[in-house]
């Protein structure tokens, strides 16, 4: 893998769901990306940027960024046939829906992050 930007990762993420529909392909798609990077920043305390995604970063942010859409088209009232991201699949029946989808995906994605690390600040006073 090398770097990719947001618009790259967009690529990948409609690819992964089936029947994305055209009001969220394009721009739309690739707001998502940009949101779910500076999420993954503000978690990691670490600049991401949308241009040049490291490597490290980018399973977290097409499982965020697949959550996100998924979710958009359940509130839109869209459904998905299935999903994969390499070894992980979800396909329709029972308890798949997009609901289950997007939280399957939100969840893979932090765990994701959570592997990478957070930042914490703290510090200590007068003591």
């Amino acid at each position: 893998m090398v770097s990719l930007s947001d618009v790259q990762i967009g690529s990948i993420v409609l690819n992964m769901i089936e029947g994305v529909p055209s009001y969220i392909s394009g721009c739309t798609l690739w707001n998502m990306v940009d949101m779910e990077v500076y999420n993954a920043e503000q978690y990691t305390g670490n600049s991401i940027g949308i241009t040049a995604i490291a490597e490290m970063y980018q399973p977290a942010i097409i499982s965020l960024a697949a959550s996100s859409v998924l979710k958009m088209m359940e509130m839109q009232g869209a459904d998905v046939s299935n999903i994969s991201l390499g070894d992980f699949s979800i396909s329709k029946g029972a308890n798949s829906s997009s609901s289950t989808s997007s939280q399957s995906m939100r969840e893979d994605g932090l765990t994701k992050l959570d592997n990478l690390g957070a930042k914490f600040s703290y510090y200590k006073a007068n003591g």
